[in-house]
């Protein structure tokens, strides 16, 4: 009878591996690009050594973080089927982290060497000891990438593999015009910044990378890749990494623009935003990872105009399918500038915040930065804003929605003499895993600029369902009205 049993138990492993067909799961195929041959020694990294389906992948050096660590990256194209990656660190450790957890990967360990397969391409991070202030390595895989465009095309700016240095301190930007494609090629690096101003139709898409590492504060500011009063356009694929204490990348004043798949790495401390959305409408981001020393997303009314009912709106904007790590401010924000007639129509949906810390220089003494952060500097309006299945891995405090006058120690002050309020605001499905306090405020002005309408639907902070304002996690001042727990 045992015989049988062992039998039984044999066959039934054997038809679970080889699948309900009877035939082994086909390994994916993976594409590697190889750094350039001349890329400059401290762009390379050596504090980790990655295979994935095989093949070596070439990791990069984004830069140091606030606490002067490394954040590496690297990247492939993965197809066919699932992909086994490993990982082998440089340096000893205890324990490692896989992120996000909403991946559910399954992993094992032999010796220093980390293992894990990908049924898909996805982006995931390595966290080790628990350590989000030290070195970290991000991993971007992607599907196979196609319609590559054609080199010899006149609306093609094309950058094939290799090292191309536009010349630094003094050096243009690339300037896009209307109908272009910028293309950066898998295993380009890019050094030099890239500028859109006043066109339509463009596109800025490929597997390379983008790097910046200097400020010239000339007429073209220093924003790595800006996109100005642009329409009708898209941003796909690449990454960018800057290693600068400015914004990496913005759209001003644009409209109808998509950006997908986009991966932002600006780790320096302090004011490198990931990506910001400012005085612009009908914008679409789908699928994009970001990692800043300063807010990842930021959505921003900067205008010349001092009255915010006569500045430029922002509406209809959405954003989803994301990772976001922000070492100082927020990883979602709207605010803090906010000069416009209104911010309307906004949508945050299925979202990882892989960390977000407040600041290096003063921890826990700036209570209004936070996870998911609605900040009011300006009387202005904002109304139907969603953020909805968002994960929160590690953060100081969770949600914060707030009216002020001044931010950061005095360094932006506003004005509360015209109307505004906040309304029409819902979070659904938000789940903490974090130790930090998971403090959920909300802060209104005076009885004039009331924060009203807002509904906290399924609020999951550590295994644990918010079921009222009586909830410990709340700070509500008087200024608010109709805030309702489900």
């Amino acid at each position: 009878m045992k015989s049988v049993i062992r039998l039984l138990a044999v066959a039934l492993l054997l038809h679970l591996a080889l699948g309900c067909s009877g035939t082994p799961v086909k390994a994916g195929i993976v594409t590697a690009y190889a750094a350039p041959k001349d890329l400059p020694v401290h762009l390379r990294a050596e504090e980790f050594a990655v295979t994935a389906g095989g093949k070596p992948i070439d990791l990069y050096n984004g830069g140091l973080n606030s606490w002067n660590n490394p954040v590496i990256f690297g990247s492939f194209d993965m197809t066919g089927g699932p992909v086994e990656v490993t990982i082998l660190p440089r340096d000893s450790f205890n324990t490692y982290t896989l992120l996000p957890r909403s991946l559910e990967l399954k992993s094992k360990q032999e010796e220093k060497a980390i293992t894990f397969t990908l049924e898909e391409a996805a982006n995931v991070t390595l966290v080790l000891d628990d350590d989000f202030q030290g070195t970290v390595l991000h991993l971007f895989a992607q599907k196979e990438e196609s319609d590559i465009p054609d080199p010899s095309d006149s609306k093609v700016v094309y950058f094939g593999p290799g090292y191309h240095d536009l010349g630094g301190y003094g050096g243009k930007p690339v300037m896009l015009e209307s109908g272009q494609t910028l293309y950066i090629a898998g295993g380009a690096v890019v050094r030099g910044r890239v500028r859109a101003s006043n066109v339509s139709d463009i596109t800025i898409r490929g597997r390379g990378i983008l790097y910046n590492d200097y400020t010239t504060n000339d007429e073209h500011g220093n924003v790595t890749l800006a996109l100005s009063y642009v329409t009708n356009s898209k941003v796909q694929d690449i990454i960018v990494n800057n290693d600068t204490a400015n914004w990496t990348s913005a759209l001003h004043g644009s409209s109808f623009v998509e950006v997908l798949n986009y991966k932002g790495v600006s780790p320096r401390f302090a004011s490198s935003d990931g990506f910001d959305i400012n005085s612009s409408h009908d914008i679409i981001f789908d699928g994009t990872f970001i990692h800043s020393a300063d807010d990842a997303v930021a959505i921003k009314g900067l205008s010349e105009e001092k009255e915010a009912a006569k500045a430029l709106p922002i509406y209809n904007i959405t954003y989803q399918n994301a990772q976001l790590w922000s070492d100082a401010n927020n990883a979602i924000g709207i605010g803090a500038e906010t000069v416009a007639a209104y911010f309307k129509n906004i949508t945050f949906r299925n979202i990882d915040v892989l960390y977000n810390f407040d600041d290096r220089n003063n921890p826990d003494v700036l209570p209004d930065r936070s996870a998911i952060n609605i900040f009011s500097l300006n009387a202005t309006h904002f109304s139907d804003i969603t953020f909805e299945d968002i994960r929160v891995e590690k953060a100081k405090r969770l949600i914060n929605i707030q009216m002020d006058t001044t931010f950061y120690f005095g360094a932006l002050l506003g004005s509360w003499v015209e109307d505004g309020s906040m309304s029409n605001i819902t979070y659904s499905n938000i789940t903490s895993y974090s130790d930090g306090t998971n403090e959920i405020k909300v802060a209104g002005w005076d009885e004039k600029h009331l924060i009203s309408d807002v509904i906290f639907k399924n609020i999951n902070i550590n295994g644990k369902k918010l079921i009222n304002i009586d909830d410990p996690h709340f700070t509500i001042n008087k200024y608010t009205a109709n805030i309702n727990v489900q």
